[in-house]
């Protein structure tokens, strides 16, 4: 057992909890396709639909594209710091929030990639089950492409990086047809007048709510970009590799999803194909792209834990995780999918404000792959400002208030100027010290 466990540790390694070699090193465009691989999904499009719903052809229009933008600029910031240490986003977060805190932040950006695993996971159950009753006549539960889907969808995170680099190679521009196909149908049964006088059917919501719909759909993503951009080139690399997945092709999906509900006066997109009469050759490929996006928050979650349990490897997490996503998508996790989105927009843009601050605004020395041993035990003010962060975007999410009119902004940028201003006045000594520094002090 001890030497097929070797073998695996091996075949599967990953880097988890060391820096990635250079040779090991990808383009631009392998970070643009591996993000877009996760972007050209069910739930982005389910998200331009939901878009649709409440606002009018142009308000979408600028809703995605600067919603785009934002993710483009976080995701940028964010996998800048993972190109430059070559370490995932749990480890890099732990010159910022310190060992301990780091259990507590890493917990909780693995359960947004569970929550997005098991929420995509149950569309591709839904696709998977609608396209066999349309294939065979016969019906059968959705439970069972859910198991099936999640097998599929470990299978390639347990490999790792190249395998979700080989996997975005093959889905993204099959995807990519799909959606240009789908747009160009509707484009076809109408004037440009009548496209441009589209309006949603359901309850108006704000240009402001759009906008944050659309960062909440990768914020996640974004905050976690280290774990795919730690293996760039260079930080170029990185950036380009934003651009494309989310000034470019998150948008177009996220219209061409709003476009798509406009046309057949629903949001669910299972419901969208088969009224564009694709037919099951999209259903299929719709699958293939939830299982490009998937492996990805499956793949993150495990770097995040690996942080925390040491004694596992990556591959034995990622499985592990797997069948925690399984469970709670059989739990009906997508049929909260709009809730859930918004608890996102609380608690995880916060988190990248407070990186982002320490690391470019005042605290960058302590970043580096040779202090990682002398890390602290906590890093309160980082703690402090996530909180408030998270305590500003409870409160502009769920009550009357408002500052941006964009929950995961507000959240974002107060917990980064809130730590700004604890880094610039307070006092280093209030720090707790790490061991290493406890002993040498005595």
């Amino acid at each position: 057992m001890s030497t097929a466990i070797s073998k695996a540790n091996r075949a599967f390694k990953d880097y988890s909890r060391e820096t990635v070699p250079e040779e090991k090193s990808h383009s631009w465009l392998s970070m643009g396709l591996v993000w877009s691989g996760v972007g050209i999904s069910l739930g982005l499009l389910l998200t331009g639909g939901t878009i649709g719903d409440g606002l009018n052809i142009r308000e979408a229009f600028v809703a995605a594209f600067v919603g785009g933008a934002i993710l483009t600029v976080v995701t940028s910031l964010t996998g800048i710091i993972g190109a430059r240490l070559r370490l995932s986003t749990a480890m890099a977060a732990r010159f910022a929030f310190g060992r301990s805190a780091i259990v507590l932040i890493a917990f909780i950006m693995a359960l947004g990639c569970y929550g997005w695993f098991a929420v995509q996971l149950g569309l591709f159950g839904d696709t998977a089950a609608t396209a066999w009753t349309t294939l065979t006549g016969s019906s059968v539960g959705s439970w069972l492409f859910i198991i099936i889907g999640g097998v599929l969808m470990i299978s390639t995170a347990v490999i790792g990086y190249k395998a979700l680099d080989i996997l975005s190679k093959l889905a993204v521009p099959l995807m990519a047809v799909l959606i240009i196909a789908s747009t160009w149908r509707v484009l076809e049964a109408n004037t440009w007048d009548e496209i441009l006088a589209m309006e949603g059917n359901g309850e108006p919501i704000s240009v402001g709510v759009g906008i944050s719909l659309t960062v909440s759909s990768f914020i996640v993503g974004a905050v976690i970009a280290p774990d795919v951009s730690r293996y760039a080139k260079s930080p170029a690399h990185t950036i380009g590799g934003a651009v494309l997945a989310f000034g470019v092709v998150t948008p177009l999906v996220l219209i061409t999803g709003t476009l798509m509900a406009m046309e057949t006066g629903t949001s669910d997109i299972v419901n969208i194909m088969i009224g564009l009469g694709w037919g099951v050759l999209a259903l299929v490929l719709l699958m293939l792209a939830q299982w490009s996006s998937n492996d990805n928050n499956l793949y993150s979650a495990a770097l995040g834990l690996a942080v925390i349990f040491t004694r596992l490897q990556k591959w034995q997490l990622t499985a592990i995780a797997g069948v925690v996503g399984i469970v709670l998508a059989l739990m009906g996790i997508y049929q909260n999918f709009p809730a859930f989105l918004n608890v996102l927009g609380v608690f995880i843009p916060p988190v990248a404000g407070v990186i982002i601050a320490d690391y470019y605004f005042g605290k960058r020395s302590r970043y580096g792959t040779s202090l990682l041993d002398s890390v602290p035990v906590l890093r309160p003010f980082a703690l402090a400002a996530w909180i408030v962060g998270s305590v500003v975007a409870l409160i502009t999410t769920y009550t009357p208030v408002l500052i941006t009119s964009m929950p995961v902004i507000d959240g974002m940028v107060s917990a980064g100027i809130v730590l700004f201003l604890l880094n610039r006045f307070g006092k280093d000594s209030a720090l707790l010290k790490s061991n290493t520094e406890t002993e040498a002090a005595a």
